[in-house]
């Protein structure tokens, strides 16, 4: 009972900061832009992708066996679940549509493969340096707790 409170209040959480923030970026949007492109059915659409992308960001992030294959992994699994669905909502929404439409396509790629190659760099060259220091000074500690020092 206590790991499905647990995933409740994480979906909760999720929706809450994912798709206030979506919709204060679309109200901005409209606003500036002069668009009346807010109705219902986006704001359903747009509510249906939060909570796809907090589901999936569930299973990769927290799920154990999804979470134990490393970092990268959860990561590449996420992208691959999420973007399409994220591509097919926004095409649907309508969100890319009008002038520059290929050019605004573009700038969404480059920014999702950025994100992508940032985090991959960021895990090889930091995070697994600090996950060996980290191991090899647990062997340290559970050698020394074992000798009685």
């Amino acid at each position: 009972m206590g790991r499905i409170k647990e995933l409740f209040i994480f979906i909760r959480n999720g929706m809450a900061f994912s798709f206030s923030w979506l919709v204060i970026c679309s109200m901005l949007f409209a606003a500036i832009t002069g668009s009346g492109f807010l109705t219902v059915a986006f704001l359903v659409k747009l509510f249906l992708l939060c909570l796809w992308g907090v589901l999936v960001f569930g299973v990769c992030f927290r799920y154990s066996p999804v979470r134990k294959k490393g970092f990268i992994f959860s990561l590449t699994l996420f992208y691959v679940l999420f973007i399409p669905v994220e591509v097919g909502l926004f095409y649907l929404m309508g969100v890319f549509n009008g002038n520059g439409n290929m050019a605004a396509w573009i700038i969404f790629g480059a920014l999702v493969s950025a994100a992508y190659l940032i985090s991959v760099l960021i895990d090889l060259l930091f995070a697994r340096r600090k996950t060996d220091l980290y191991t090899e000074k647990m062997a340290d500690y559970i050698a020394h707790k074992q000798t009685g020092d």
